[in-house]
């Protein structure tokens, strides 16, 4: 590895989103990123949390809508094969309050993902709104 030029999978993280997410969005697309938005506004329950992340990812029909069935997905995603994956979940200030602790296990989840794939040598990178405990994407 080159001084100064990053290892496979060394952006993979768990982040919160800066303020020009818009910016961000075209220059991983330009890389060959593949990019999903999950809108947390109107999500009220786990099971319509699930479905969004399963709409959006387009799961195989086998998803088993429970956390580890998205653990399995998040950790495969063969059917999108790109340079890199990132998630942006947008207005997830609202839905951390409504989850309480259900939303401390999504945040596992999705953290445990980008260790996978930062160990894959790959870019896995989630990005979340409204989220102040995350270090901020630089």
């Amino acid at each position: 590895m080159s001084k100064g030029i990053p290892a496979e999978g060394a952006r993979s993280g768990l982040y919160r989103s800066p303020a020009d997410v818009n910016t961000l969005r075209e220059r991983l697309l330009a890389q060959g990123f593949a990019w999903f938005e999950i809108d947390c506004s109107q999500v009220r329950t786990k099971q319509q949390l699930l479905e969004i992340f399963a709409r959006t990812l387009s799961v195989p029909q086998t998803f088993g809508y429970n956390w580890d069935a998205l653990a399995d997905v998040l950790q495969d995603l063969s059917w999108v094969p790109t340079q890199g994956h990132a998630l942006h979940l947008r207005n997830a200030g609202s839905a951390a309050g409504r989850f309480g602790g259900e939303w401390n296990v999504l945040l596992e989840v999705l953290a445990r993902s980008t260790m996978y794939w930062k160990s894959q040598g790959r870019e896995f990178i989630v990005l979340i709104d409204e989220a102040p405990g995350l270090p901020e994407w630089k």
